[in-house]
């Protein structure tokens, strides 16, 4: 073991039933850990020709060299596979404890690869490591299996993943699940893991983590604690919480898209926060605990935050909080995305509402915007395969095929992932989503475009407007080169806006520190932190510019690996769905929108800045030889 890792990659293949170790530091030095470190393996281990639901398919769950330390927020796993979502990669990221308790036990990554003959669970405790019978919690849902499991093991403290009847039934929005709120929700790695057999995973370590310098690990810790403790934003996250701050832009979210009910009752304000909520958790060495936990009488308990509020109230119309907590703990006991469910009901809302659907297609039920009838039953319906749920469980391109009449026209999906609703449709947006490597991330959304374009709608002239982003458009200079940047009418400076909110999650996902504890959102943990820390943790000298050019590398990986499952510059593209809400409709002005051609040109951009072929939007030899990637470019023939 060295400092700062547990030193080992377990492999674990469940066809033969063979388990060995490989050493972490061949691709630490490149690499650094976490998500960049599970690409390469992918990125070596996949071919273009396996299917994603293949045994040869690999799953990963890999740890950042921080994680498991008390640094504020170092909790996160990366879990990766080639997606049945996109059909190229799938990677989605899990908060909780399974991270900390991989590195104790001694692995900084896992990789499953093969197909088991029945049902089976990993039991991974130090160095023993087995492959045990699941038949009896084949069936179970992800609240039942952690408890059968930690009761067959005699292990309370074991930390537990596992998948639901979604996952079992290949649906291909299923997600892996720890505790009961914590997710791996994006990308269908619950499919992947049930295309396996593999039930669960628990862990338990006793090993801890060496430091190389831990005295001054831990004072630095402590500061930085009070420094975080300090910031504005804060406040907000650890009085409030993600879901409640989520829900106060909400509003003025929808103002821009101009179709908000007016009924939703806010968490924040209405009775359900004060009658139900009886806890706020957070993840391993977090000061924030931005979930908020609720156990609602004969509904069920559950932790949550941001986004699942909007998706299964404002953008399904549903002014009814009971069926929001209904549906969500559905969602997470079945194993199944909220995001996903959410723009699938949606899509049959529209349909119905576009005559393209009726009830006779929808198992007798009328898909009416907000209807309890219609929403209630789909999470149970997609994960069982039941009925509708059929149709919907293999993805909503498939759907709209089969279905036919213009459906696909409507859909809000990229590369095939089902996208957040309920953000406007702002130019960096549009460009984040239609290059970003899984299809829609949500973490991308820069903050300068957003809040400017809520500045022009509420100005009353040109004048009122151009001093109301004034100290934005300084911040923009300041931070990309380019005041222009901070105007959301135009184009100019939008693709350094989308690179640099990727540089700030890269090194997130590279050193395993939660998004949420970053410069990402205004915390003051940035890349010369996260530099420091891991300088006195390795007993080596680590450089903030070598983090970052970390961060770049994994971000071309990401892009050869979709480039060798054959996506190119075509498949960055938002689906007509996107183009639609662009329609003159409340207050979002057509100049805060983008057009196509809008696009391309924010796209020409960005490949300028990532150094990709212009025509291909392929990585370039030289930008993968300064990057130390020349093995991928021959790989891909470059």
């Amino acid at each position: 073991m060295g400092y700062l890792r547990g030193g080992k990659i377990l492999r674990i293949n469940l066809t033969d039933g063979k388990v060995r170790c490989d050493p972490v530091d061949p691709y630490a030095e490149r690499f650094v850990g976490g998500k960049a470190i599970n690409l390469k393996i992918l990125f070596d281990g996949v071919g273009q020709e396996t299917k994603p639901l293949d045994p040869g398919n690999l799953l990963l769950f890999g740890t950042g060299p921080l994680v498991g330390t008390p640094f504020p927020g170092a909790c996160r796993v990366d879990v990766m596979a080639k997606s049945p979502v996109t059909g190229a990669l799938g990677d989605s990221g899990m908060g909780g404890y399974l991270g900390a308790e991989l590195k104790f036990a001694g692995y900084d990554h896992l990789v499953i690869e093969g197909r088991a003959e029945k049902p089976v669970y990993l039991s991974i405790r130090d160095d023993q490591v087995e492959i045990r019978d699941a038949s009896a919690i084949w069936g179970r849902d992800t609240y039942e299996t952690p408890a059968m499991v930690r009761q067959e093991l005699q292990d309370l403290a074991a930390k537990v993943v596992s998948i639901g009847p979604a996952g079992e039934r290949l649906v291909v929005y299923a997600s892996i699940n720890s505790g009961t709120g914590n997710a791996a929700a994006r990308t269908g790695l619950g499919a992947v893991m049930g295309s396996k057999n593999l039930k669960a995973v628990a862990v338990r370590g006793r090993q801890g983590i060496k430091v190389a310098r831990p005295g001054e690990f831990l004072e630095g810790c402590r500061n930085l604690l009070v420094s975080i403790q300090q910031a504005r934003f804060y406040h907000d996250l650890h009085e409030a919480g993600l879901t409640r701050i989520h829900d106060r832009e909400m509003r003025a979210l929808y103002e821009l898209l101009g179709n908000a009910t007016g009924e939703c009752e806010t968490i924040c304000e209405g009775e359900f926060l004060k009658n139900h909520l009886y806890n706020r958790v957070g993840c391993f060495a977090c000061p924030v605990a931005c979930f908020d936990s609720y156990n609602i009488p004969g509904v069920g308990a559950g932790t949550v935050k941001c986004s699942p509020y909007g998706d299964l109230t404002w953008d399904l119309q549903n002014p009814d909080l009971m069926l929001f907590w209904k549906v969500f703990v559905e969602c997470q006991r079945y194993g199944l995305d909220a995001r996903s469910l959410s723009n699938a009901i949606a899509w049959l809302m529209e349909l119905n509402e576009k005559g393209i659907i009726s009830s006779r297609d929808t198992d007798g039920r009328d898909m009416k915007w907000g209807s309890p009838e219609a929403i209630l039953p789909m999470a149970r319906k997609i994960s069982y395969r039941e009925g509708i749920g059929e149709l919907l469980a293999d993805g909503l391109p498939a759907a709209a095929s089969k279905i036919g009449k213009g459906a696909e026209d409507y859909l809000l999906i990229t590369k095939g992932s089902p996208s957040d609703m309920h953000v406007p449709p702002l130019k960096t947006r549009a460009l984040a989503s239609a290059v970003s490597a899984i299809g829609e991330d949500a973490q991308i959304q820069p903050f300068l475009d957003s809040v400017s374009a809520r500045r022009y709608v509420r100005a009353k002239d040109e004048a009122s407007f151009e001093e109301a982003i004034r100290r934005y458009k300084e911040r923009a200079e300041k931070e990309v080169g380019l005041k222009v940047a901070a105007d959301p009418r135009v184009t100019d400076g939008k693709a350094a806006l989308v690179r640099q909110d990727e540089e700030r999650t890269d090194l997130a996902d590279i050193t395993g520190v939660c998004t949420w504890m970053t410069s990402f959102i205004g915390l003051p943990v940035d890349a010369a932190v996260m530099a420091d820390f891991m300088t006195l943790g390795l007993g080596t000298p680590v450089q903030a510019e070598a983090l970052i050019d970390t961060g770049l590398r994994m971000h071309n990986l990401e892009r050869a690996f979709n480039c060798k499952c054959g996506l190119t510059r075509k498949d960055d593209r938002v689906s007509k769905g996107y183009y639609d809400r662009l329609r003159p409709q409340g207050k979002l002005m057509p100049e805060l929108g983008f057009s196509e051609d809008d696009l391309e040109k924010m796209k020409d951009d960005y490949y300028q800045i990532m150094g990709w072929d212009l025509q291909t939007g392929i990585p370039t030899r030289p930008t993968l030889e300064k990057l130390g990637l020349a093995d991928v470019a021959e790989d891909l023939g470059l």
